[in-house]
């Protein structure tokens, strides 16, 4: 057995991290696409205390291609509103589990608003690709955030509804609201 000692220590940021390990984030089958689809639904339902809405949860996911899916909440990307991110982006450590959906992706969109101000961001995976912009606010808090999954990581797989339970025993007091909606264009 060798000796573990400080060279064999390699620091890796968070994305790179993700790619490595995904099962960490995504569950035992972390390279199908449903498996990351789930976990961003289920992190969205289930946000920290400081992050937390005053209301349950309400959430939408909705698949817009067999590797593309967006999810909106009622929440903010950090405590009032901050939006100190991952590499300067508005995906903030609050939101873990949608930044390793990021990590997993080629490119994402995340708009976040909240007190009537608006910021609308493009990254590629992790890594924004410019500054935020502001955009028109809708009323509220929320995010929405849209992944295109990185189709030469993931299995040949599709997107699907997520077939786990979004919640487990006694696991909340108020569960929220879950919407899926699928927008592929059918194969008919």
């Amino acid at each position: 057995m060798s000796e573990y000692t400080a060279p064999n220590i390699m620091v890796l940021g968070f994305d790179e991290s993700v790619r490595r390990r995904p099962g960490m984030c995504f569950g035992a089958d972390a390279r199908l696409a449903t498996s990351v689809l789930t976990a961003v639904v289920i992190a969205s339902l289930h946000p920290g205390p400081k992050v937390a809405p005053t209301g349950p949860p309400d959430v939408t996911a909705e698949i817009l291609d067999d590797l593309a899916f967006s999810i909106s909440d009622n929440w903010p990307t950090g405590p009032d509103g901050s939006t100190a991110g991952y590499y300067g982006s508005l995906l903030t450590s609050y939101r873990w589990v949608h930044a390793a959906a990021a990590a997993v992706s080629t490119h994402n969109t995340i708009e976040t608003w909240h007190a009537g101000q608006a910021l609308h961001q493009n990254l590629a995976g992790l890594r924004p690709t410019g500054p935020p912009h502001d955009f028109d606010a809708p009323p509220g808090t929320g995010t929405k955030l849209t992944y295109h999954l990185d189709p030469s990581y993931f299995t040949p797989s599709t997107l699907s509804a997520p077939t786990l339970n979004l919640h487990a025993e006694g696991c909340c007091d108020l569960p929220g609201q879950f919407r899926l909606r699928d927008s592929r264009p059918s194969t008919s």
